[in-house]
């Protein structure tokens, strides 16, 4: 695929608790620079009601042509209490991933800032999603790392970074296909191995240290041609139970580990429904393990 793929993903993270509201702060420096390695372009989301500022960071890669933000304007006629603003917000957020969405199927997924994915039940739907989870595998810049030697990085290893993609495209699409593994996942899988291995080659060369990103996606069952397009929540848990585990072991043992595959039922927004493969991801960075994991 040749089409840039981008993430949608709130400026600020909101966690609505009844009438309360806690606010916490925009997106953290390491995420900046994740973003802006894996994906082509990044839309930040905000609305009238809660406005965010971008960061010094998120302005450098809004030159940089990477990061635009997108605002909604939402009606505001009443008197509403802190959870009314908090829905009336996530509704706007919302509203601009279904329109990106809409417009351009497949170039777009919704990036979660927190550990779940917040949208209004009026506009979303559970489905039946295949979860792959890669954990502590991506590598990532430390937040100081400069943005332009980031960008720069990106422009010259664009050939490591696309065969990573192009690998997990392939993956996802095996994944999507059919509800066993067959042998054409354990290939794509050493393939999945090498490309992040290479990354990480190459990284730990540029940058010195590194952090480590995992990652966890929610792919759409009901896109592509698994039982006839329908699949129905008989599926989850059982027969998706980890099969990774066995048929790797021997395999691609070293990343094995990091692989989580399951079959779940989410709530999810419902514009991409059965339009496009990658519905959202949800991420966390962490210091660097240890022991080397290559």
């Amino acid at each position: 695929m040749d089409m840039e793929r981008g993430i949608i993903t709130p400026a600020m993270e909101i966690v609505s608790n009844g009438d309360s509201l806690s606010m916490r702060g925009g997106i953290p420096p390491e995420k900046c620079r994740y973003y802006a390695l894996y994906w082509d372009k990044v839309v930040v989301t905000d609305s009238n009601i809660f406005g965010t500022g971008l960061s010094d960071d998120l302005q450098v890669l809004e030159g940089a042509g990477i990061v635009r933000k997108d605002t909604a304007r939402m009606n505001l006629n009443g008197t509403f209490n802190g959870s009314d603003l908090a829905s009336i917000h996530f509704q706007g957020l919302a509203e601009i991933a279904t329109n990106l969405t809409n417009k351009n199927p497949g170039q777009w997924a919704i990036h979660q800032s927190g550990d779940q994915l917040t949208v209004p039940a009026s506009m979303s739907k559970d489905l039946v999603t295949a979860d792959f989870e890669l954990t502590r595998c991506l590598p990532v810049p430390k937040p100081d790392f400069p943005l332009d030697r980031l960008l720069e990085f990106k422009l010259k290893r664009a050939d490591e970074l696309i065969a990573l993609r192009t690998t997990l495209d392939e993956l996802y699409l095996e994944i999507s296909k059919s509800a066993d593994i067959p042998r054409s996942k354990i290939v794509q899988i050493q393939r999945l191995e090498q490309a992040i291995s290479d990354l990480d080659k190459i990284a730990q060369q540029s940058w010195g240290e590194r952090l480590l990103a995992s990652r966890k996606v929610s792919l759409d069952l009901n896109y592509g041609s698994m039982t006839n397009g329908v699949v129905t929540a008989g599926l989850v848990g059982a027969a998706f139970a980890n099969p990774l585990a066995g048929i790797l072991a021997g395999a691609a043992h070293t990343l094995a580990s990091s692989l989580k595959f399951e079959v779940s039922l989410s709530n999810q927004l419902q514009s991409p429904q059965g339009k496009q493969l990658e519905l959202s991801y949800i991420s966390s960075i962490k210091k660097e393990d240890i022991a080397n994991k290559y």
